[in-house]
C-alpha cells in the first residue's frame, strides 16, 4: 500500500496503520475543526519498521505502567476508605493515567495486509 510513512514522512510503500480510536479522533478533528483533512494513507515503510517497533514497544510498556499505577492507586484508596467518592476519584485517576500514556502513542499496524514490497 502506498502512503506516507509515519516515521520518516516520505511517500512510500508500506504496511498500513490500523484505524483505532485515537486515529479516528484525529481524523474527525482535522475534518470538522481545522477543515484540513488531506485524506492521505498512513503506512510504515520497510526501512523504518525497526524504529516503529521500538516506538510501539515503548508505548505499550508505558501504557501498562501508567494504567497499572492508576489501578494500584485506586485499589489502595478503596482499601483505606471504601466510599463512593473514592470510587469516582479512582476512575478519574485511571482515566488520567491512560491519557498520560498517550504521550508516547504509536498506532498499531493493519494486520490484514501482506508485508510491503521494497521500492
Amino acid at each position: 500500500m502506498e502512503g506516507y510513512c509515519i516515521i520518516c514522512g516520505k511517500k512510500r510503500l508500506g504496511i498500513g496503520i490500523a484505524n483505532d480510536h485515537v486515529i479516528e479522533f484525529i481524523k474527525w478533528f482535522k475534518r470538522n475543526i481545522t477543515k484540513n483533512e488531506k485524506g492521505n494513507t498512513l503506512v510504515v515503510c520497510r526501512t523504518c519498521y525497526p524504529e516503529y517497533k521500538k516506538r510501539m514497544d515503548k508505548y505499550v510498556g508505558r501504557r501498562l505502567i501508567y494504567v497499572g499505577i492508576g489501578v494500584a492507586f485506586a485499589v489502595l484508596g478503596l482499601l483505606l476508605n471504601p466510599k463512593i467518592s473514592v470510587v469516582l476519584v479512582s476512575i478519574f485517576v485511571i482515566f488520567v493515567m491512560y491519557l498520560v500514556s498517550l504521550v508516547n502513542y504509536t498506532p498499531g499496524l493493519n494486520k490484514l495486509q501482506k508485508r510491503p514490497e521494497h521500492k
